[in-house]
């Protein structure tokens, strides 16, 4: 009996570590890896990231069940367009974006007859260097969003994706996740790009770069794909530009207390935003988020497997009327 399959498009530091938390523990189904870069492909196949890796993408989605999809928003149309014939019935095409709406616009136009899914597990790890690995996920919010129409079987299947990596599922509704992300991830890269246009226009840059030291470094820190980044900050301009008139607002308030008569709000207001940091950093560490939310989780690895490479990777699951 063939075993059921499952495809990585993608094979960066998302893609690989999924990967990687998949195979952990041993399995009973084959995980094919495509990347259009050879270089990235074999160095996730040398990882153990996946079984074996195909450069043809079409023959690299041909009988998978579960299609994980890990690129710029902006090449996922393409992408899709290239493999939607190439599905099976019931496959289930899940993209990882930080910007959902979009990403859900773009599959609900290509994929008529496969459910589309897309999610955006979390990197909150404050500190270290980042590297695929299994427990890359581990204790990190896996965030889902998907249309109204899409099968709960196919939630399901990603539900039981999240934690195979170890994650927590979090459904969220997302535009609101969108407007969140605009805030908490997209203005801290535009805020950055800006300071650095900032310290490299102004007629002091000549000497201030050798003064540029730690504080400067991670306030501007750099983008691996800077065209991809602008694809999803223009795909989601609508909520970013709220955040940036709330960023401007927040600013204002700032400039305010540096024009104050003595510097005794200020102080207040920086040991303020110290202590919601430190509280910050503490409950990503300890995961000290509201319980009532976290899933049941399976004790029997058996029942795990048995949900997740089932009724899915065989087709559809029939319906009441079809046992009449």
């Amino acid at each position: 009996m063939a075993k059921s399959q499952i495809t990585i498009i993608g094979l960066g530091l998302a893609g690989a570590s999924l990967g990687l938390a998949l195979r952990q523990g041993g399995s009973d189904f084959e995980i094919v890896g495509h990347d259009k870069s050879p270089e990235i492909a074999g160095g996730a196949k040398r990882l153990g990231a996946v079984d074996r890796t195909e450069w043809n993408l079409h023959r690299a989605c041909t009988g998978a069940g579960l299609v994980i999809i890990d690129g710029p928003l902006t090449e996922l149309k393409e992408v899709l367009g290239h493999i939607a014939e190439d599905l099976s019935s019931g496959a289930v095409v899940v993209a990882l974006s930080d910007v959902m709406q979009p990403a859900l616009g773009i599959g609900a136009a290509a994929l008529k007859e496969n459910a589309f899914v897309a999610a955006h597990p979390i990197l909150n790890r404050v500190g270290g260097e980042l590297e695929a690995r299994a427990n890359l996920f581990a204790q990190s919010q896996f965030c889902i969003g998907a249309g109204v129409e899409t099968p709960p079987e196919a939630l399901e299947l990603v539900n039981n994706l999240a934690l195979r990596a170890d994650a927590t599922p979090f459904y969220i509704d997302p535009t609101e996740h969108d407007g969140i992300i605009s805030l908490l991830e997209q203005t801290p890269r535009l805020l950055a790009a800006a300071l650095m246009q900032a310290g490299s226009n102004s007629s002091g840059w000549r000497d201030g770069q050798k003064l540029a030291g730690r504080a400067f470094a991670n306030a501007t820190e750099s983008v691996d794909d800077p065209s991809a980044l602008a694809g999803a900050l223009f795909a989601n301009r609508e909520s970013l530009l709220r955040s940036l008139e709330q960023m401007e607002e927040t600013l204002g308030e700032w400039r305010a207390l540096l024009k104050a008569e003595d510097d005794a709000a200020l102080r207040a207001a920086l040991a303020e935003m110290n202590d919601r940091r430190l509280r910050w950093q503490r409950d990503v560490k300890l995961q000290t988020w509201d319980s009532a939310d976290e899933p049941v989780k399976e004790e029997q690895p058996g029942l795990l497997r048995q949900m997740f490479f089932g009724d899915l990777f065989g087709g559809r699951r029939r319906k009441p009327d079809d046992e009449k």
